[in-house]
């Protein structure tokens, strides 16, 4: 009995063992399934109400998309959330009711199908106003001499307005960027915050008691106005150490400015092979004479006895779009400044 009952326990352990690893099942991944839950999208993302009836309520649709932006039908029901009861609630069905004036008062829609959820938020600005205005117009294009072009992060500001032209403050707006790749912008903030030079449309929507209105604008972003440029010790090919130019290629939009500082106490030039188009930062200039000057610049270094560091700065302005080759005679060092006119952006 004791040779044969641990044989038994062990075939017993391989067979319930085999059981066990035939029970689990596994489902094939999911390769370029069209269908594929990947998001749930609200109809309304910005909306002003007032806490007055009729205009105390509205119905949210949340919907199930796949990546194509297709909408699913055999979904699951979502689930709908506020986030602030005291200012509002919602009822499963989506109807929202707002209940005290406040600014961006979250109601969520959210659903989940096995291991993927997603959901998606509107945001609520309540008044408690019995007569609202009535939105006729909304624009998110610049107002001259503002333009839609821009190199720096900026707000974008919806304007919206009556049929007679009585501007209208105070409404929940959702802005999008429909390709983030080159710029990201708030959804309720509308602060634009260029990634890349290029082109990126931005769209704008808000729903205001009852009417919704949406605006689009395509802006040019353009290369930095403002780059630093230094001069720091380096190794050339001889590997000796020489004070050569960082970064060596420079990119910035027309007009703009490059500083340079000098972070050695070695004398070091900078001279263009065509200066004639190499200005004078007036900006700078005007605040501090020792910053004036246009063309080559003669060599220079930092003073160890200038506490405020300006005896290592030295500017430049490139008004006019083309390629900027320098080096140092000294050196032998050479650089770049790409000025890139803005229609032969991407």
């Amino acid at each position: 009995m004791s040779l044969r009952f641990p044989s038994i326990t062990i075939a017993l352990a391989l067979i319930v063992s085999g059981c066990a690893t035939d029970a689990v099942v596994e489902s094939a991944p999911r390769v370029n399934d069209t269908q594929m839950y990947w998001a749930l999208t609200l109809d309304y993302h910005a909306v002003t109400l007032s806490t007055v009836a009729p205009y105390d309520t509205i119905r949210l649709t949340a919907t199930p998309r796949t990546f194509e932006g297709t909408a699913l039908t055999d979904l699951p029901a979502p689930t709908y959330t506020s986030l602030d009861l005291d200012r509002a609630t919602v009822d499963p069905d989506g109807l929202v009711h707002v209940l005290q004036p406040g600014l961006n008062i979250p109601v969520m829609a959210s659903l989940a199908t096995g291991n993927l959820r997603h959901a998606d938020t509107a945001f609520f600005n309540v008044t408690s106003l019995s007569a609202p205005p009535v939105l006729a117009t909304f624009s998110i294009h610049p107002i001259p001499p503002d333009s839609a072009k821009t190199a720096e992060s900026k707000s974008i500001v919806a304007l919206a307005g009556t049929a007679d032209d009585t501007e209208i403050t105070g409404l929940a707006v959702y802005y999008t960027s429909l390709d983030p790749s080159f710029a990201t912008i708030g959804r309720s903030t509308g602060f634009l915050q260029p990634v890349q030079p290029g082109h990126v449309t931005l769209t704008a929507t808000a729903t205001a008691y009852g009417v919704t209105k949406t605006d689009t604008v395509r802006y040019t972003l353009g290369y930095p106005l403002t780059q630093l440029l230094t001069v720091i010790p380096q190794k050339n090919a001889s590997g000796q150490t020489v004070n050569g130019f960082s970064p060596p290629l420079l990119q910035l939009g027309p007009g703009g400015s490059v500083l340079i500082i000098n972070e050695t106490t070695t004398p070091t030039d900078m001279t263009f092979d065509d200066p004639t188009n190499v200005a004078q930062n007036d900006l700078y200039c005007g605040f501090l004479p020792a910053l004036c000057g246009s063309g080559n610049i003669s060599a220079w270094a930092r003073d160890t006895s200038d506490a405020s560091g300006i005896s290592a700065i030295r500017t430049r302005r490139f008004p006019v779009p083309g390629t900027y080759t320098y080096h140092s005679t000294i050196f032998g060092t050479t650089g770049k400044i790409i000025v890139v006119d803005d229609n032969a952006l991407p």
